[in-house]
């Protein structure tokens, strides 16, 4: 129902658009199933689209994204003919059932013929994120924890020359105030009520030859981040923060499309407890499983029944290792692989951009999850 709901809703902004007719946007000439590429293709200025969150981190939430288009979606391309993506300028707001809430507004910018991309986000959140640190004697304990206050981050890539290959850097600053939920029995010293910064340099490394930002068909996709968390740049904390991924699409028929994912994090000095790498794959809360370092990979068989409706099937296992966020070690072969699979299904709501929006189920290894998806559930943007 929330999908149908979202879907509902994701059409309402199509007064908008510039057309003579309102209905006949939202259907495909070719075979005329509800597809709302054209729609998308001449869509400009303000676009105000909901936002429903689902997982096993934050709960159930719902949310408003009010976008300004600076341009159409498919009205320019490069001297290669290359399609250059519009502008966005966007103020968001979100907030779930644990009481996260979070308030932002950010800007994605393609300059000089898609030759320079910036990227640019000022926020607000107040998130409630559970921890669960080992104790010495006690043992496991589940820490909820509030952190609150301002965040900024900007990135800037430049292309190398006509290849698809991106360098550049980036600044990111968080302003916290760390704070329990509740007053738990044990809790290590630096968990309790604390004001900080963190802020870093990075230099960033990109390469994509996906045939699709949205739902890739084929290509590979890789990023790499070294990031400096220091005081010279504002930051309470001293460390280095390390993450690479990539993701892989390979069409094995004209209807089987095979997805890989790997990816990897560490950090390298005094890193406060919530900017310790964790074991992120569906069915699995971020933060359940931290350490120093972080190992994941995932599978995903994708199945287009028709040329709308398409079946998935994932599946994926990662370890946290290295020191825990009680600084205490655990050697790659002692930690344990948590796993976590499931199904799903995808509309092909935008053919013309290769964007499936659909519903996937995982079966975690302490709980099960729902998640509404729109374009691919691997994160590329981070």
């Amino acid at each position: 129902m929330r999908f149908f709901m979202l879907l509902w809703l994701f059409l309402i902004p199509g007064l908008y658009a510039e057309e003579d007719t309102f209905l006949d946007q939202f259907f495909d000439d070719e075979d005329g199933q509800l597809d709302v590429s054209e729609w998308l293709g001449n869509v400009y200025g303000f676009l105000p689209t909901p936002i429903i969150i689902t997982g096993p981190t934050f709960g159930f939430g719902a949310g408003v994204n009010v976008l300004f288009l600076h341009d159409k979606f498919m009205n320019e391309s490069s001297e290669s003919g290359r399609y250059i993506p519009p502008s966005l300028t966007g103020i968001v707001y979100a907030g779930t059932e644990n009481g996260t809430q979070i308030g932002a507004a950010y800007h994605i910018g393609f300059w000089m013929q898609d030759t320079l991309r910036t990227s640019t986000f000022v926020g607000y959140p107040s998130v409630n994120l559970d921890f669960y640190p080992d104790i010495p004697i006690v043992g496991e304990r589940e820490i909820t924890m509030n952190l609150e206050g301002w965040a900024a981050y900007q990135e800037v890539k430049y292309r190398m020359g006509d290849s698809n290959i991106f360098l550049g850097g980036n600044y990111l600053y968080y302003g916290i105030t760390s704070t329990p939920k509740e007053d738990p029995i044990y809790i290590p010293t630096e968990w309790l009520i604390k004001k900080f910064s963190t802020a870093a340099l990075a230099a960033v490394a990109e390469y994509d030859s996906r045939d699709s930002i949205f739902t890739p068909d084929r290509g590979l996709y890789a990023k790499l981040v070294a990031a400096r968390y220091d005081e010279v740049v504002g930051s309470d904390y001293e460390f280095w923060n390390y993450r690479g991924k990539l993701f892989y699409f390979h069409s094995l028929s004209d209807s089987l499309t095979l997805g890989l994912r790997s990816e990897a994090q560490s950090v390298d000095g005094s890193a406060p407890y919530f900017m310790y790498p964790s074991v992120d794959i569906r069915g699995i809360a971020h933060a359940r499983y931290q350490g120093q370092h972080t190992f994941l990979g995932e599978t995903e068989l994708r199945w287009d029944v028709t040329n709308r409706w398409s079946l998935i099937g994932f599946i994926g296992s990662g370890k946290a290792f290295g020191e825990d966020i009680l600084r205490r070690e655990l050697s790659f072969s002692d930690a344990s692989w948590r796993t976590s699979g499931g199904a799903g299904f995808r509309y092909n709501i935008a053919k013309k951009f290769k964007l499936r929006m659909g519903l996937d189920v995982a079966f975690g290894p302490e709980e099960n999850s729902v998640y509404i998806t729109a374009g691919h559930a691997w994160d590329a943007f981070y």
